[in-house]
């Protein structure tokens, strides 16, 4: 099972090297297609916010914004 830890962790790993819109949103779209049915309802609106960041700057978070998003999913 695909966990609230493990996303926050592989989050947490896609910043190793920089904050990059694309490649966060390519990250999230790949947690999705691997786990999509091991997730729960917040992961996926979480997934799901992070995938649109790549349709435009209105659905961007900055790096603050993602890093207060992955407190909060590991607070979940």
């Amino acid at each position: 099972m695909y966990s609230q830890v493990d996303l926050a962790m592989d989050l947490e790993k896609a910043l190793v090297n920089g904050f990059d819109v694309f490649r966060i949103s390519k990250v999230a779209f790949e947690i999705y297609q691997n786990h999509g049915l091991e997730i729960t309802a917040p992961m996926d609106r979480t997934l799901l916010t992070l995938m649109a960041m790549e349709e435009g700057e209105e659905f961007e978070l900055t790096e603050s914004e993602l890093l207060a998003l992955i407190a909060e999913i590991k607070a979940m």
